[in-house]
């Protein structure tokens, strides 16, 4: 099983730049809804609660997926993560029939 390559400093949605530090808006205003996203409060210390929320977006065919982890509404990490794969029996012609 591949394992998350390293963190990204950046990604790019279309001519729009995503950095770390942006809030859950600026990303949702510029690379649209997730694929998948998942919200969590992860307690760290003692009296310190940490909202998570983390969206995948898939970027297409042969192209690796993308992990965006917030904290309290910030981009926090942005990692790259295994391609997808097809399902098990949709082997796909050139023209996209089976």
């Amino acid at each position: 099983m591949l394992a998350a390559l390293p963190a990204q400093a950046n990604l790019r949605c279309d001519v729009s730049l995503i950095t770390r530090g942006q809030t859950l808006f600026e990303v949702f205003e510029r690379c649209g809804s997730p694929a998948f996203e998942m919200r969590f409060a992860d307690h760290r210390y003692p009296g310190i609660l940490v909202y998570v929320d983390e969206w995948t977006y898939d970027l297409g065919r042969n192209k690796f997926r993308r992990l965006l982890t917030f904290e309290n509404g910030r981009l926090v990490r942005i990692e790259t993560r295994a391609k997808p794969k097809r399902a098990a029996g949709s082997v796909l012609g050139t023209d996209g029939r089976r």
